[in-house]
């Protein structure tokens, strides 16, 4: 489709437009043959009913399809956020209701006192807590669970626990792993 051989005021034209592009393409630029670059161009074609019926209905297909797109693009992939720590760093996920306080407050009490710690180990977490979770896409293996998961460099759980219990044990888990063992020989841990 070559729009380019056009002048930018045949483009600009509403009712030629729609002449171009509800009728024939050949037939519409038959009818408009200005005798002067800039004349305006006048033809008595009107837009029959079916013309105008498409004329209205796509206005009404561009509103609804903004609707869709603005209240797709709305949420947040949970998948992609982890996905984005991939390589990267390790994640604590944690999941947990308005209510879960004690959990909620042993998780942060943990990474705040084992800072230096969870730094040499790359950790890092995650929290999405009350009705956060309706701003996200959530992945079935998440759906309707509450807890802790420890997900690897690889995007996968390594480990799940509904209450503090896998904190107690999150370097072990971490240490034994085959690329943690390769940071450990390459790193000098200062933290005690």
């Amino acid at each position: 489709m070559s729009l380019f051989r056009f002048t930018f005021y045949e483009l600009f034209n509403i009712q030629w437009l729609c002449s171009y592009f509800l009728t024939d393409r050949n037939q519409a630029i038959q009818e408009i043959k200005p005798k002067k670059r800039f004349k305006r161009i006048e033809h008595s074609r009107h837009l029959s009913r079916a013309g105008m019926r498409n004329l209205i209905k796509f206005p009404l297909f561009l509103i609804a399809t903004v609707f869709i797109m603005g209240n797709s693009h709305s949420r947040l992939y949970l998948e992609q956020i982890i996905a984005n720590f991939e390589w990267k760093n390790r994640l604590v996920l944690l999941l947990a209701k308005d209510d879960d306080i004690n959990l909620i407050r042993g998780v942060e009490a943990f990474f705040e006192k084992s800072a230096c710690q969870n730094e040499n180990r790359n950790l890092v977490l995650y929290k999405i807590i009350g009705n956060e979770i309706t701003n996200y896409n959530v992945p079935k293996r998440y759906q309707g669970k509450t807890g802790i998961w420890l997900i690897g460099y690889d995007g996968e759980d390594k480990a799940y626990s509904q209450d503090l219990s896998l904190l107690d044990q999150l370097h072990k888990i971490i240490d034994e792993m085959p690329m943690r063992q390769n940071e450990m020989v390459n790193q000098n841990s200062s933290c005690d």
